[in-house]
C-alpha cells in the first residue's frame, strides 16, 4: 500500500493505482514454461558431446533460458496497466536481456563443465534466481513515464522467493537427467520466474515522473 513507500519519496508524491490484463499475465506463465522447457531440453545428453559442441549448446539454452526470463517480464509489464501509457528505454531493456542471457550461461557452465553436486546444483540455482531479479531491476530501472519506488522489505522477500524457486527448479531439472525431472524442472523454472516478477511488483509502488522546471 502506499504508507509503504511514505518514507521513500517527496509527500507531494502520489503512488498510482495499477491492475494487469489477466489474459497478458496468462501469456506471460506460458512464455515462462516455454522458454524452460526449450533450454532444458537443448541441455539434455550433453555428458556425450565433445567440449565444442557442449559450449554450443550451452549457449543456446542460455539464450532460450535468458531470452525467456526477459520475455517473461516484458511480457508481463505489457499486462500491467497504470493510468497513462509507459515505454522503456531501448538501452537498459537490452542491458536487462543480456544480463539474464549472461547469469544463465554461467549457471550452466558450473553443471555441465564439472561434478554436479549439491553444492554446485544450489550454486546455479542462486546465480539464476539472483540474475533474474538482476534483470528484472534493470529492466525496471528504463521505466519512462512513471518511476519505480521500492521498498527493502520488497526486495528481501523477491531475493528469498526468487532464490528459493530457482534452486528448487534446478536441482529438480538436474538432479536426474530424465524427461520426467525436466518436464518437473520446467514447471519449476516457469514458475519461478513468474512468482519472482509479480512478487518483486507486490513490493514496488509507481509515481507519474516530474516534467523538469530547468
Amino acid at each position: 500500500c502506499a504508507t509503504d513507500f511514505e518514507y521513500w519519496v517527496a509527500p507531494s508524491m502520489q503512488f498510482l493505482d495499477f491492475s494487469h490484463n489477466l489474459w497478458l499475465v496468462g501469456a506471460s506463465l506460458l512464455v515462462a514454461m516455454m522458454a524452460g522447457f526449450t533450454g532444458l531440453s537443448l541441455t539434455q545428453g550433453l555428458s556425450s558431446r565433445t567440449p565444442a559442441q557442449k559450449k554450443i549448446a550451452i549457449a543456446m539454452a542460455s539464450v532460450a533460458l535468458g531470452g525467456g526470463i526477459w520475455s517473461m517480464h516484458f511480457v508481463g509489464m505489457l499486462g500491467m496497466q497504470l493510468p497513462d501509457p509507459f515505454y522503456f528505454d531501448a538501452a537498459i531493456t537490452l542491458a536487462s536481456a543480456l544480463v539474464a542471457i549472461l547469469v544463465v550461461g554461467i549457471a550452466l557452465l558450473l553443471l555441465h563443465f564439472g561434478d554436479r553436486t549439491p553444492k554446485i546444483l544450489v550454486s546455479a540455482g542462486m546465480i539464476v534466481g539472483l540474475g533474474v531479479l538482476a534483470m528484472h531491476y534493470i529492466g525496471m530501472a528504463g521505466l519512462e513515464m512513471f518511476r519505480a519506488v521500492y521498498t527493502p522489505g520488497g526486495i528481501i522477500f523477491a531475493i528469498i522467493v526468487s532464490s528459493t524457486l530457482n534452486v528448487a527448479a534446478f536441482s529438480i531439472a538436474y538432479g536426474k537427467r530424465s524427461h520426467r525431472n525436466i518436464l518437473l524442472g520446467t514447471v519449476c523454472f516457469g514458475g519461478a520466474v513468474f512468482a519472482v516478477h509479480f512478487s518483486a511488483i507486490a513490493g514496488t509502488g509507481f509515481v507519474a515522473m516530474q516534467a523538469s522546471t530547468e
